[in-house]
Parts: structure tokens; sequence; C-alpha cells
């Protein structure tokens, strides 16, 4: 190799030592000014949750919600909701957003719709929306307050000197999930919240299989409250030693909650967790609900509801039985009244009300009087009817004690199936807006008189539609009316019999010929003034039976007799020949089956008899009893 060879070869090599040494020296400052030293690390705190080793640290921009959906339609990209945790009120899905049920099923996002509560965790966006990488939709239970929580966890005993300021929690952490032995940690905790997800809630404890147990006092104002446990897995709140939230249960991330009223002071609060496996989180908070949150009770001193009341007081519900005793050492045992007043959330529909009362019991809705039976009475069951939208709606209900034995149920169902006529009455006679009330009748089959249909209608000036599917055999059909006043029949939506008018009670009918199978039917009745009656009901038309040709020669005086002849065809169905032309007609009589007879005369007279296999069916039963 030449020298000038041999020199390039050794300047080249130093060349490449220098540049190497000098990005070794360059990487570690860089490193040294980009991550932290031990000694600027701060120290572990014991409230905050400390990752296991190897677990994923959670990205800044991370963040969940839980809330409920108040608009979202499948396929949609962002839902809103109300948030119970976290601040995000709307949520992106996009195709990866993941959506699971509960108990861990996995279910597309149609699943998603408004009134659910969901549980989401992702990313927030620059304006703070949630974007979405899963989605959990979460069972909401309420349950109702018990006097002793179940086993296995005993109900914890506390003491002054074991409880932490007033207004934080005095918390202790167990290493198993039973709450048993002696606590690992014990300290203060500010909030019952926390999202270990799968770590541990602090050193020295497992990252399942533990539990924990707060206390704390807090001073209440007096009313209503609702308490709220949002975990997973088991939990359990007492107030005051009473059992408000029982969930002892390995679950997913469900709210539940529980009610209570309270009085004004303070007030224990203990709530006892446990985790299984999985995640681990748990929240606890409350809400005030007013100082009535159920029904405001008022008892008075005298049957007539005057003056103030000697007591007034909450009421879980209206189901009392006294008997022979008072309400309340402040209210006499006999001649005392009550009123109950309440504001109560109902979807739209028709509602049936029922008081079963001893003695007497008014029932208002939104002002309007459905039940008012104001007197002394043998124990017996109420019945008044509405129409309700959609949203709020108050409910007063009074009651009257006079002598013996006081007792009070009021209960109300949502009339959802018709076994009947599904019947809508109107507070008008032009069957205008949306009815006063539905109900379930049996028949159209009512003669009011001078009264009304019913609690919160008019006696005058009201009307009423009725409507039904009936399965009949195929033939010619009878369909007739009876009313004082106006009356429709619709039959498959061809009007039948039109009748739309002021006038006394009198028979329409008329005749169709219907297929076999199911038919709609619906009727159409209006009163105005005087007395109020409406009667329906149809038959197979009769079918006369053939005979020889009877002629029948006309009397000296006008021509007002017909000549009727009758003529058997090889068919066996009959031709009738009426002169001069005049309409047979067919009145029913009071009986469940009429049968029909020619409104005219001729002598000898000709009768038109149904046969057996004919079949018939007319409305008879009367009204309930509040018609």
């Amino acid at each position: 190799m030449s020298t000038w060879r041999k020199a390039l070869v050794a300047l080249l090599t130093v060349a490449l030592l220098t540049v190497g040494t000098g990005i070794i020296i360059w990487v570690g400052v860089a490193r040294d000014r980009i991550l932290p030293q031990p000694s600027t690390l701060p120290a572990p705190d014991v409230n905050t949750p400390m990752p296991e080793t190897g677990a994923t640290e959670t990205s800044p921009s991370a963040a969940s919600v839980l809330g409920q959906v108040r608009e979202y339609s499948p396929g949609a990209l962002i839902i809103v909701v109300t948030p119970l945790e976290g601040t995000a009120e709307q949520i992106i899905v996009s195709e990866a957003t993941e959506v699971w049920r509960g108990d861990g099923t996995r279910v597309s996002n149609e699943a998603i719709e408004p009134g659910l509560t969901i549980y989401a965790e992702g990313e927030l966006d620059a304006i703070g929306r949630l974007v979405a990488e899963t989605i959990t939709l979460v069972d909401i239970e309420a349950k109702t307050p018990t006097a002793l929580p179940p086993s296995p966890t005993p109900k914890p005993t506390s003491s002054s000197d074991d409880l932490a300021p007033e207004g934080m929690w005095h918390a202790e952490y167990y290493d198993n999930p039973t709450l048993s032995g002696e606590p690992v940690l014990v300290r203060t905790d500010k909030d019952i919240d926390f999202q270990w997800q799968l770590g541990a809630p602090a050193p020295g404890l497992p990252r399942d299989e533990f539990s924990v147990r707060w206390r704390g006092r807090w001073t209440f104002q007096a009313g209503g409250y609702r308490f709220y446990a949002y975990s997973d897995d088991g939990v359990r709140l007492w107030v005051d030693g009473v059992l408000v939230i029982d969930q002892w249960r390995d679950q997913s991330a469900t709210v539940v909650s529980g009610d209570v009223y309270l009085t004004e002071g303070e007030h224990l609060v203990e709530v006892a967790y446990y985790d299984r496996t999985h995640n681990a989180q748990i929240r606890v908070w409350w809400d005030y609900r007013g100082l009535y949150p159920d029904w405001k009770g008022e008892y008075f001193g005298n049957p007539d509801l005057v003056g103030d009341p000697v007591l007034v007081r909450n009421d879980l519900a209206l189901d009392f039985d006294w008997g022979a005793r008072s309400p309340d050492q402040s209210v006499p045992e006999d001649w005392f009244g009550a009123r109950w007043t309440r504001n109560l959330v109902f979807e739209e529909g028709g509602y049936r009300f029922l008081a079963n009362v001893d003695d007497g019991v008014r029932v208002w809705v939104d002002g309007r009087l459905i039940i008012d039976e104001w007197h002394s009475y043998a124990p017996r069951i109420y019945v008044g009817y509405t129409y309700l939208d959609d949203g709020s709606h108050t409910i007063r209900v009074e009651f009257l004690e006079q002598t013996g034995n006081a007792f009070i149920r009021v209960w109300w169902e949502r009339i959802d199936t018709f076994s009947g006529w599904k019947g809508e009455y109107f507070d008008n006679a032009e069957l205008r807006g949306d009815p006063a009330f539905v109900r379930d009748d049996v028949a159209i089959s009512f003669d009011w008189g001078m009264n009304s249909p019913g609690y919160g209608l008019p006696s005058d000036n009201f009307s009423a539609r009725w409507t039904r599917s009936l399965l009949l055999d195929g033939g010619e059909y009878v369909f007739w009316a009876k009313a004082d006043d106006g009356v429709r029949v619709f039959v498959d939506g061809t009007l039948l019999i039109d009748d739309w008018r002021d006038s006394s009670a009198r028979l329409i009918q008329e005749q169709v010929t219907l297929k076999q199978g199911k038919h709609s039917v619906v009727v159409e009745y209006y009163e105005r003034g005087g007395e109020a009656l409406v009667q329906v009901g149809w038959a197979l038309a009769p079918t006369p039976t053939p005979s020889v040709t009877v002629t029948v020669s006309p009397s000296p005086t006008p021509t007002r007799t017909p000549t009727v002849t009758i003529t058997p065809t090889n068919t066996h169905t009959p031709t009738v020949t009426v002169s001069p032309t005049e309409s047979a007609t067919w009145t029913p009589s009071p009986s469940p089956s009429p049968s029909p007879s020619p409104s005219q005369t001729a002598s000898p007279t000709a009768t038109l008899t149904p046969t057996e296999d004919e079949t018939s069916s007319v409305e008879q039963e009367s009204a309930p009893h509040d018609a």
C-alpha cells in the first residue's frame, strides 16, 4: 500500500473516533436534561393510588365520564349526556369505539339510547369532548332501605374516637375482601371517589381481593336524601345504622341508590366496599330531595280539613291501616282528615287510579277531580280514570275518617291492554284534543240518564270514542245503534251508521257484507244535553225461510198494504219482491240476543226467522259502578 493511502486511512479512523465520542457525550447530556433526576421526583402520597410495576401509565389526556344519555340516535357521531361523574357532556363515537354491557357482553352502538346511564373512557379533544375508546352500559338499581344488613358483612360499629373530622372519611383498608382482621392501612380520605382500575389502592395492599370501610359525620338539613354508589364490585351504605344501599356482590361498574329521610343535625354515614378481580372503582355521593320528597302529609284534627294541620310530615307511601288507633298522638282517633300532595313523572297514556278506604276519599290529578267519594261508608275500592301526557303531574289525595277503623291505600295502573272496547272520553262534544280519560269498557251499553259517564267528566256536552277489533264469520251483518244524541259507526274505516245530530233516543241499523276474519269497528258518540244513552250491537242478518208464493191482494183502502212474493231458487237463496218498495227493518229486543222481525204489516204475516247456525252479538253489559 502506498504511503498516501496509509495516511488517508489513519486520518479517517481518527475522524470517526472523534465523531462517535461526541455523539455519546451529547446523548448523555440530553438524557440528563430530559429525564428528571431521582432527587427531583415527588415523594409518594399515601392518598394517591400507586400503579403496579409494569403497569401502563395513563396518558395525560385520558378521561372518563359517567352520565345519563340525553340525546343519541344509532349511527350518530355524538352522544349528549348529563354527567354524573366527569365533566364531558358530549361523547364522540367512532367505528373503533367498543360498546359493552355491564355483564361483559360486546354489543353494537345501537344498544345506546336516551335514558340509559353509560360509562365512557377515552381522551378529551381540544374543545372538551370525550373521544370514546370504550363505552359501558351501566345498570342502575334503586334499593329499598332495610333495617339490618345481611351477612356476611356485620354492621360496622363506630365511636366518635375513631372518626375523622366532620366532613371527612375515616378509612380502613384490608388485604382481604371480607373486612376481616386488622386493617393494613388507616388514613383520612377527603372523598370516596377512586378509580384504581387494575392497580392497588396503596402500597402493601393487593390489586384484587381487598376491601375498605369508610366512616364519617356530616351535618344535614331536614328532608329527604338519595344516596348513590357507583362501584365495581360490592358496596353497602348505612346512615345512622340503617342499611340504605345493599349491593354486596361481584359486579361490573354499577350505579345503585337508596332513599332516606333525615332530621336536621349530624348523622353518621358508613360505607363498606370490596373488590374481587379486574377493575376496582368506587364513588359515593348524595342529593338533597327537599323537605317532602315523597308525600307531603297534612293531618287535621277535624274531618273537614279546615284550619291549620296539627301534623305535617313526609309519608313514603299512601298505604296506612290505623285500625281504631290514631296516625299520631297529635291526631284524634276519630273525626279527623288528611291531605297528601306530590309531584310524579308519568309516561303518556291512560291511567286507572284506585283507592281502598274506610271512610271517604277524594283524588285530584292536575286539579281535576277523578274520584269523589266523600262520605262514611263500609270499606270498598273506588276507581277513577285519567289521561296523562309525558312529564310531571300533581297528585292530591284527601281522606275522611269518622268513626271505627281507619285505613287508606291509593295506587294507580297504566292501561296498556284492552279486553273489551278502548273507551276514550272527552270533556267536549266534538271529540277534540286529548281525552279526559281512557278506560276498558266491556260493552257499549250505557244509560247514564242525567249523570256523567265518570269522575271528572260533565253530565252534558261530552263525547266518547270506542275502538275494537272483532273476529267475525263471513256473511251479511246488521249493525245497529241507539243513542241520545249523536252516534256514528265505522266498520273497517267505512262510515256505516251516520246519525250525528241532536235528538232523542232512536234506533238506526244498517247491513254490510263482511269476509271471515278480523274487522275494525269504531263508534263515536256525543251528548248535548238532557238524557245520555248509547247502545251498539250487531248480528248476522236473518235468512228468510223458503215457502210457496203468497199473494196478498190490496184492500179497498189506499194501497199502503204491500204485495209480497217469495220465490225459492234452486240454490235455496230466496228472492224477495216487495211492492210497493218498503225496506224490511230489524228491531233488536232488550234480551242479550235480539231477534229481527219485519216492521211492515201484511196479512197473512211473513216472518223472517234466523236459523240455528246463525250467530249474533249484542252489547248489553252494565256500565262500571262510577258511571
